[in-house]
């Protein structure tokens, strides 16, 4: 009987670079909590350190401590270690490891790990170009790779010279030639934009004449483009910007580029280029370009994977050259109803694959209103349409910004036609995933939800960066929501979630004005916010309130008036909302500010928040200076974080009737120091099970 053959060492199959890589694995996926995983790391960052002061450690060693070091950066939570440590020993390795993966993986960690304008800096220029004047096409490869992943200011000058060289662009391994261009490119991205870029016109144009490789052609057409683009170079006439986009068509049919690969993207992009770079676009080079792209777009048998993009690609710059407008409107036809070439006897229509339906999106909103409106049959507008009520959010926010270009009052009957789906609970959108047994109470609520979700989408669409128009919107929505749903104790935690995502990624100007709309909206009404409305509001207003804003005392004394309407949960939200809000007030209206709050804890010592006790502590000048300094952001949660720490510290200074008079009873909200019971400032965590996703979109905390 055959032996079978032994099972391969575990690290060797674990996807480790070596034995101890595998040791560190193991241990960081056996680490109990993100505290023990940094732990780990520090021990093993240690460790590193020990190993790379080893005076003539080998080669070997040095490599896999590299790795190991880069694993631990990827994943650590602490960043205060320093690692430069390992940088000289990373160069050593660069210049003089004894295998080329060992010399790779010196360049990578200085790639991903050295610091712009670092000592070392001048080192690692001697080290590249040592490599370029190599005869060994790896060594080459390993330079360039370099370059381009950490160009500077003082590399481009030392080893522009050889870049250009004709032993470098004409060598005859094309990812050298390829690599080449590419580090050229990465050096003058660094530089001003109108420097001239190292290789003229004329030499990218006679490059394309003796290249035949297509990923070299790519890059040197993107280069073409790069230097339109930047205004590195001008044309000096028309007939020379004739020249060039004639010479780039020819290129490419010769070639026989059409539409397919990434070669096909940068011929067109940089033959776009020719015509943006022209203030106006004479006949001439709109007929030669025209009838390139129509020539190519005829040829196209559908849009899928490259046609796609290359149509896409092409309507940017189509409105230089409206001939080919109606080779652009066959295919977005075509996508929009994919069952036209079929005979049927229904007469309703197959919706487009989500793909398409995206693409053709985007390829109607880069092109003029006029071309398509109007202009597109009834069922291919129905398509379009119906994107409104798409599953796939991508197609409807794109569906809103396209009905927003057609006119800005179809965002808003979208919307008001969600409101009235919450209000009536008909016509409600689902939820891809329900688990199962729900009955119809259920999936109601889920139904509101979810078409309230929809309708924030809407508003992000429609109100674009607009801070006021976004803020205007999302209290619209919470406020019909709050009212179907009966106000108390309900806690929409994937709206809250959405709309702090969203401010996340606005300009902070916008994220601020949202902020201010929705803070002089709330207190120009007379009725009493929803719960999931003060967990939006408390969040923001630590985090995006202004500090020039002067109406810091109006808003102070709208949350002590609000206050004893909500549960323990809401209250430490207001509390540490306020102590946020008295690190900004004037020093002459500090006292009456800090003696209001003061009053209100006293009125809230029954059955409140179980932070009472510290949050009262701090709130004295001196007290709330240091909670300021302390907190590491003007998050709700830093802000909370900072109130323990300096109330710990200071506990001392409270006097016995102070603890007396302020100790809570057992509190009834299940909170932390670090995470509130209602997480207004990070995406609340689902169910682990799938079935039961969806079954609690919100908390009822009322009692």
């Amino acid at each position: 009987m055959p032996r079978l053959p032994a099972a391969l060492p575990p690290y060797l199959t674990s996807g480790a670079s070596s034995r101890a890589h595998h040791g560190l694995l193991v241990r960081l996926n056996e680490a109990a909590s993100t505290q023990e995983e940094d732990e780990i790391i520090h021990v093993e960052i240690s460790r590193a350190k020990e190993v790379l002061s080893v005076r003539g450690q080998s080669k070997s060693k040095i490599a896999e401590t590299l790795i190991i070091l880069l694993h631990c950066l990827m994943l650590r939570h602490r960043t205060e270690e320093d690692v430069e440590f390992a940088l000289v020993s990373a160069l050593q390795l660069a210049e003089g490891g004894r295998t080329i993966a060992e010399r790779r993986i010196g360049y990578l960690y200085l790639v991903e790990r050295l610091p712009k304008g670092h000592e070392l800096n001048l080192l690692v220029i001697n080290t590249i170009r040592k490599d370029l004047s190599s005869s060994t096409p790896s060594h080459i490869l390993l330079a360039l790779q370099t370059i381009a992943k950490i160009p500077s200011e003082d590399l481009a000058p030392a080893v522009i010279p050889l870049l250009t060289t004709k032993s470098l662009l004409r060598h005859k391994i094309p990812a050298i030639r390829q690599r080449g261009y590419e580090a050229l490119l990465a050096l003058h991205r660094i530089r001003r934009t109108t420097d001239p870029f190292p290789l003229t016109i004329n030499k990218l144009l006679k490059s394309l004449d003796h290249e035949q490789d297509l990923s070299v052609l790519a890059m040197i057409f993107r280069s073409i483009g790069h230097i339109l683009d930047t205004g590195a170079h001008h044309f000096g006439s028309e007939e020379e910007r004739l020249y060039v986009l004639e010479r780039g068509i020819e290129i490419a049919r010769d070639h026989e580029l059409g539409y397919e690969g990434q070669i096909a993207l940068e011929v067109v992009k940089t033959l776009g280029q020719i015509v943006e770079s022209s203030e106006a676009v004479s006949e001439r080079i709109a007929d030669a370009l025209s009838r390139y792209i129509a020539e190519t777009l005829d040829a196209m048998k559908s849009c899928h994977r490259w046609e796609g993009a290359f149509l896409l690609e092409v309507c940017q710059y189509a409105k230089h050259i409206p001939q080919i407008y109606q080779s652009i409107l066959r295919h977005i036809s075509n996508l929009l109803l994919p069952d036209q070439a079929k005979p049927s006897s229904s007469t309703s229509s197959v919706l487009p694959a989500p793909n398409d339906h995206v693409l053709v999106l985007r390829c109607l909103k880069q092109l003029r209103l006029d071309v398509w409106d109007g202009v597109l049959g009834e069922r291919e507008m129905g398509v379009i349409m119906e994107g409104v009520n798409s599953v796939d959010d991508s197609i409807r926010k794109l569906t809103i910004r396209l009905l927003r270009k057609l006119s800005p009052d179809l965002p808003l009957m979208v919307l008001q036609a969600h409101l009235d789906s919450i209000k009536s609970s008909t016509n409600l959108s689902l939820p891809l995933a329900m688990a199962n047994g729900l009955n119809i109470d259920e999936m109601t609520r889920l139904g509101r939800y979810e078409t309230a979700l929809r309708a924030l989408e809407v508003v992000e669409a429609s109100s674009a960066e607009d801070g006021h128009a976004y803020g205007e919107g999302v209290l619209k929505i919470l406020r019909v929501l709050e009212e179907e749903n009966g106000g108390r104790g309900l806690i929409w935690n994937e709206g809250a979630g959405h709309v702090l995502g969203r401010l996340e990624h606005l300009p902070r100007a916008s994220a601020e004005a949202t902020t201010i709309s929705l803070l002089e909206l709330l207190q120009a009404g007379n009725n009493r916010p929803g719960d999931t409305t003060v967990v939006i509001i408390t969040s923001i207003t630590c985090q995006y309130l202004p500090s020039a804003y002067d109406k810091v005392q109006e808003i102070i004394e709208y949350f002590v008036n609000k206050i004893t309407h909500y549960n323990a949960s809401i209250q430490e939200l207001i509390l540490v909302t306020l102590v946020s809000l008295l690190t900004r007030v004037r020093s002459d209206r500090l006292e009456n500010s800090t003696k209001l709050v003061h009053e209100t804890i006293q009125d809230l010592r029954e059955g409140s928040s179980r932070y009472l006790k510290k949050i009262s502590t701090v709130i004295n000048r001196d007290l709330l200076d240091e909670v300021k300094e302390k907190s590491k952001s003007s998050k709700l949660a830093d802000i909370l974080d900072a109130i323990i720490s300096v109330s710990t510290t200071h506990s001392e200074k409270l006097t016995p009737s102070d603890k007396t008079t302020l100790s809570p009873p057992e509190p009834r909200a299940n909170l932390s120091a670090s995470r509130l019971r209602y997480d207004a400032y990070q995406s609340p965590s689902r169910t682990r099970k799938s079935n039961e996703r969806y079954r609690d979109h919100f908390e009822d905390d009322s009692d």
